[in-house]
């Protein structure tokens, strides 16, 4: 009896141990395998910049910082790609490039391949990576046993930022403003002078002796003398131009250049100014007199010709000569090698005419020919 009882203790722990062996086994099938791979975010944390300087006495020098303003990436999830709408400025580095790289809930890791060899790298975003070229991403699912590649390019200017590009345009495509000419046509029938220009809500016009600025804000049917603060012998007595535009740090508010040459004074234009007020209960605006002084280097050059206007967020003022900029509201004036004019096929320039348009292009039109040529400004 005791041998039977033996034998079925030894059946029963070999049943046991047999289940336990089976659970062991089932414990197994309950990993999931996902084929949900794909990337779903794409951005640049960092890109660096060259930055190219001149100096005074025209040397030059070289100074990094990094990109602020980072474009947005568009991911194609039809075609795999990855890409980039907004160029980046030339300047920048894409060569060392930190970027963020998020897959989906259950994707796999993410590899970079080599540029010159089929090994991939496991994606860090700590580590620099070389996109100055496009570059394939691969995202694996969960047990490496699939993955789906990505065609990543970062599209980058070919010229230089701030720089404008020009582009021929048909004869007769040049913007002229009617309304402007309405208004210089109401100051000679009024018995001024020169007309000056037109801001948003005041016309200006010299009076017949120069010796005044009038201005006008019922359309030309009146004209009244301005106020000024300053020396009115300073007022231009020869060429001259001008500019209005928009004040962004005021509502109603215009902000009015003046330049033009004094006689017996070859060296440097006077620039006179206004801050046009318009809202209700606004003082009253005076035109003054923007100062020279001795130790400004990068003053007005006086010469023929200068057409003022307001692009980009700086005050052109373009001549037969080149372009000189103000930042500054008319203080300063500089140049920029990747502000130059047109090339024309037929020279230099003697007399010319220069505006911009709704949609913030630069027109410029050589009055001689009747060749007219669009730029637009690469930021």
């Amino acid at each position: 009896m005791k041998r039977y009882i033996h034998v079925l203790c030894a059946l029963l722990m070999s049943t046991l141990l047999y289940t336990s062996c089976l659970g062991s086994d089932s414990d197994d099938d309950d990993l999931t395998v996902y084929d949900d791979m794909a990337i779903k975010a794409f951005s640049l944390t960092t890109v660096n910049r060259y930055i190219h300087t001149t100096s005074k006495s025209g040397g030059g020098s070289i100074y990094k910082k990094a990109l602020v303003t980072k474009p947005s990436f568009t991911i194609d999830q039809t075609q795999y790609k990855i890409y980039n709408t907004d160029s980046l400025p030339k300047d920048c580095d894409l060569k060392h490039v930190l970027v963020s790289i998020t897959g989906t809930t259950y994707s796999g890791a993410i590899y970079i391949k080599n540029v010159d060899s089929d090994t991939i790298q496991i994606y860090s975003s700590s580590d620099s990576i070389d996109f100055s070229q496009t570059r394939e991403i691969r995202v694996f699912n969960n047990n490496y046993e699939k993955y789906r590649t990505y065609e990543v390019k970062i599209n980058q200017h070919q010229v230089e930022t701030n720089t404008i590009l020009w582009e021929k345009m048909a004869a007769g495509t040049f913007p002229e403003n009617e309304a402007e000419e309405h208004l210089k046509q109401a100051a000679a029938e009024a018995g001024l002078g020169d007309f000056i220009g037109t801001g948003t809500k005041e016309a200006y016009a010299f009076s017949k002796d120069r010796q005044q600025i009038m201005v006008s804000n019922d359309d030309g049917a009146t004209w009244t003398p301005d106020s000024i603060d300053g020396d009115l012998s300073l007022l231009p007595t020869g060429d001259f131009a001008f500019a209005s535009y928009p004040l962004v740090t005021n509502e109603d508010t215009d902000y009015q250049l003046l330049v033009g040459n004094l006689e017996g004074n070859d060296k440097y234009c006077i620039v006179w100014r206004k801050v046009a007020e318009y809202a209700e209960g606004s003082m009253p605006s005076k035109w003054v007199v923007i100062p020279t002084e001795d130790y400004n280097n990068y003053y007005l050059p006086a010469t023929t010709g200068y057409n003022l206007v307001y692009f980009h967020g700086r005050v052109l003022a373009i001549s037969p000569e080149g372009i000189r900029y103000s930042r500054d509201g008319g203080i300063t004036w500089q140049t920029s090698d990747g502000y130059a004019l047109p090339s024309s096929d037929l020279g230099g320039f003697s007399h010319i005419k220069a505006a911009t348009d709704a949609e913030g292009a630069l027109w410029f039109k050589d009055l001689d020919t009747e060749e007219v040529w669009r730029g637009v400004l690469v930021e």
